[in-house]
């Protein structure tokens, strides 16, 4: 029943403080892990620059072919050739570079990777992708032998200034822009290649504005947190600013405070009910150390450790009179009846802080602290009447008693055997009797 009363009233009064202390501690950890985020990200941007980069060698190596102007398509890479001359074949360094992008943007995000030439006496400017959308040929189709595709693309993304604030590597890392051929939002990583300090073409890889808010996505769930893309509450609304972007781009996140609130809720009630489930099986536990499973009365081998501790005590022996007669007539599990009782009966006559224990099989030893002589004599007449008031398993039964002050000068085991001395003379006098030193107290 106490540990009942325990889960009844606290299960309530402790969860505030264990919801606070869960959401501060989520909070507190997600807030922590922005900068873990950004790293995360700007290693992913750094992982996909390096590979762009890579492509370079194959471009400037690649085996070269002549074809008409118009559209080509050459294992899977369109060609749009402006005017007749050399086209490069890129198809297995395409291959390569879009395998190798795979393994560090999931594949839905990748859009398109492309290379645009430049388009002026000496070159053909031809453009390169990978796929060649209806799109780009509809949009080119216009103005083919006469347009400065790559012109018309650093103008349409906002990049006229682009090659004055590229980076010592030359990279250029876009914001999120609509893409005017398909209105896809995407962010262009743009690497120029330069050949006699002359500009001849851009490699592009072109990804789809939710690769961010994935790579999100995934860290949130390896690290169990509640991160979002986009802006949240302003304290709550931290900027990530994007590598190898010109004008320091930003990308902002959040903290995701209703989901968090609605998890730190159910983590507080698993909580909430695990530290009540646990303090009854501790409870439980520490019971069976302290408590005699039968009589619920002290276990000696528990509290006899703890006497000594006792500056001042009446110390009383109690035994139940002719209980191995009960046991040869009756049995065992009547006996085992009768204890229980007895010590039922005990526990209700004493104070809260009075000790009871026993002390062997049917022996029992209370200890009363801070009382009075006269007091302690009555209450072991008390113990004594109420055991033999009412039967007990249809028997009359009675015990016999025993008790001394404990001496100042005495240690309590000296106490405890004076008691003992006392509890024979009641036995010897003819039992049901209470004896207090040297003096006798009768029914």
């Amino acid at each position: 029943m106490k540990n009942i009363y325990f889960f009844k009233r606290y299960k309530v009064h402790l969860f505030p403080a264990i919801f606070i202390g869960v959401f501060s501690s989520l909070l507190y950890f997600n807030v922590f892990s922005i900068s873990i985020l950004d790293k995360n990200i700007k290693i992913k941007y750094q992982e996909v620059v390096d590979l762009t980069k890579r492509f370079h060698g194959y471009y400037i190596n690649a085996n070269e072919i002549q074809l008409d102007g118009g559209v080509h398509e050459i294992d899977d890479v369109g060609i749009i050739v402006n005017k007749k001359g050399t086209v490069k074949v890129l198809s297995p360094a395409f291959g390569l570079l879009r395998q190798s992008l795979e393994t560090v943007i999931d594949k839905k995000y990748i859009w398109t990777v492309a290379v645009i030439e430049k388009l002026n006496d000496e070159d053909t400017g031809n453009s390169y992708f990978k796929p060649l959308r209806k799109n780009y040929i509809k949009f080119n189709d216009k103005s083919l032998h006469d347009s400065l595709m790559l012109d018309r693309i650093i103008e349409l993304e906002n990049l006229a200034e682009n090659y004055k604030g590229f980076h010592s590597d030359d990279i250029k890392v876009t914001e999120v822009y609509k893409e005017e051929w398909t209105n896809k939002l995407i962010h262009s990583i743009i690497y120029p290649i330069y050949l006699d300090r002359k500009l001849v073409s851009v490699i592009i890889v072109d990804v789809k504005e939710g690769w961010i808010n994935g790579l999100i996505s995934k860290f949130n769930n390896k690290e169990w947190l509640f991160i979002k893309g986009g802006k949240g509450l302003d304290i709550f609304t931290f900027d990530i600013v994007l590598p190898y972007s010109s004008n320091n781009a930003i990308y902002p996140v959040s903290i995701d405070i209703s989901n968090m609130f609605i998890s730190s809720l159910y983590l507080s009630t698993i909580i909430n009910f695990a530290v009540c489930f646990l303090y009854i099986g501790f409870s439980r536990i520490k019971n069976k150390l302290r408590y005699d499973v039968m009589t619920k009365l002290y276990r000696r081998d528990y509290y006899e450790s703890k006497l000594e501790q006792l500056d001042s005590a009446y110390v009383l022996m109690i035994d139940i009179d002719h209980f191995k007669q009960v046991n040869d007539t009756y049995g065992h599990d009547v006996g085992d009846c009768v204890i229980k009782q007895v010590s039922e009966r005990i526990r209700t006559h004493i104070r809260a802080n009075d000790i009871a224990i026993r002390w062997g099989g049917e022996e029992f030893m209370i200890i009363f602290p801070y009382m009075h002589m006269k007091d302690f004599f009555n209450k072991a007449e008390k113990l004594r009447q109420c055991i033999e008031s009412e039967l007990i398993e249809n028997m009359l039964i009675t015990i016999s008693i025993g008790g001394v002050e404990k001496k100042d000068s005495e240690l309590m085991v000296e106490a405890i055997e004076r008691a003992d001395m006392a509890l024979y003379q009641s036995k010897n006098a003819g039992r049901n009797r209470v004896t207090i030193e040297q003096g006798q107290y009768e029914t």
